[in-house]
């Protein structure tokens, strides 16, 4: 009997052993070094963006030497976008998280940059327990239940159950919010909503709307934009859209979709035809700063970070900051990385502190009202 113990005992000790620090062997990276990858556009509508957020993280790599945690840190960005697009693709944006979850070495995953993108990838990275770290998507699903969707909870994201998800701006709830503020101080009465295509669209559009409630505006219309690659399609359907939001006579007009060519044709439109109706939109328009304008007077894009080369390279740096120092005190361990990842307090230098909450999310970014002007 006594020797049937020893052996247990043997055997437990070689299994810790085998374990380094007792962590699950599973969910360990062996070896001096570890991997982490990004997805970001390359191409299109984002390609500045997405490039500015390389160079931001490769900078914070090489300022931290390339280690952490007493090993290797190996960078390797992939594509969000094909060569023929003007915005991210979804499945593209999947194969990018397969590749990093079928990576063994594997410790993180910084992405997505684009509205809404990080719904695609992230259910593939939770079910391999790795770290997410989005610089920018503001989805608010993926952290909490939005108002006005109540089928559109966290739960979808997470299929292992654990939250593996941190991003560095607040939800799109903010932005909605202030929306609904600016309503309410000018007393619109009648709100037209020029819907969008993606999963973040529909978002802002069922925020505002819950926001809102039974108080103003008492009338809604709402008028759906279509994407396409045909220039002359685009000019006729901009011009489509504007004559129906000008019959509709609102107030305000809510534009819930991102920047493209659509958008400033339509919003060129929009000042024309429906003059003195600001028009509001989310993160996702103000990617447009600089390549058009919105209507003239109170009309803007409501963001916590505002769209510059020298933001997206803070914005890369701030996440691959936020990994390192997530690998200096996990190791090569992923759930230790995703605990020190998610774990809420200050965060960054003390030029542009933020903090993240229990949830995942950045707090202590207010959101501004962006005017987009023509390009010079």
């Amino acid at each position: 009997m006594r020797r049937a113990s020893l052996l247990t005992l043997a055997v437990l000790t070689t299994a810790f052993a085998a374990c380094g620090d007792g962590s699950d062997p599973v969910n360990r990276v062996k070896g001096d070094a570890v991997t982490v990858y990004a997805s970001l556009p390359a191409h299109g509508e984002a390609a500045d963006a997405g490039r500015a957020t390389e160079r931001g993280m490769r900078r914070a790599l090489a300022e931290a030497k390339g280690r952490a945690g007493g090993r290797d840190v190996r960078l390797v960005v992939l594509s969000s976008t094909r060569p023929s697009d003007e915005r991210w693709d979804p499945g593209t944006v999947e194969a990018n998280a397969e590749r990093a979850v079928d990576d063994v070495k594997t410790i993180a995953y910084v992405g997505e940059l684009d509205q809404g993108g990080s719904a695609v990838s992230l259910p593939v990275t939770n079910r391999a327990g790795i770290l997410q770290v989005s610089p920018a998507d503001g989805l608010t699903s993926l952290t909490r239940r939005p108002p006005g969707r109540p089928r559109a909870g966290p739960e979808r994201y997470y299929p292992e159950g654990e939250r593996t998800f941190v991003r560095l701006v607040p939800p799109d709830l903010d932005a909605a919010r202030e929306i609904v503020a600016r309503l309410r101080e000018r007393g619109a009465r009648r709100l037209a909503i020029v819907d969008g295509e993606q999963i973040s669209d529909h978002e802002l559009e069922g925020m505002v709307l819950a926001l809102i409630g039974t108080g103003l505006p008492q009338t809604v219309a709402q008028v759906a934009a279509r994407e396409t690659d045909d220039p002359r399609q685009t000019r006729e359907q901009a011009a489509e859209l504007a004559e129906e939001l000008a019959e509709a006579k609102p107030d305000a007009i809510l534009y819930s979709g991102a920047a493209g060519p659509e958008a400033g044709a339509l919003l060129a439109d929009i000042a024309t035809r429906v003059p003195g109706a600001p028009v509001w939109g989310g993160p996702a328009l103000a990617t447009g700063a600089g390549r058009f304008s919105l209507a003239p007077g109170e009309s803007c894009a409501l963001t916590a970070v505002a769209p510059s080369v020298a933001a997206n390279a803070r914005q890369g740096y701030d996440a691959m900051r936020l990994v390192l120092d997530a690998i200096e005190d996990g190791g090569g361990d992923r759930r230790a990385v995703i605990a020190a990842g998610r774990k809420p307090g200050r965060r960054g230098g003390p030029i542009r502190p933020f903090e993240i909450d229990r949830r995942g999310d950045a707090v202590g970014r207010p959101v501004s009202c962006l005017a987009l002007t023509p390009a010079s």
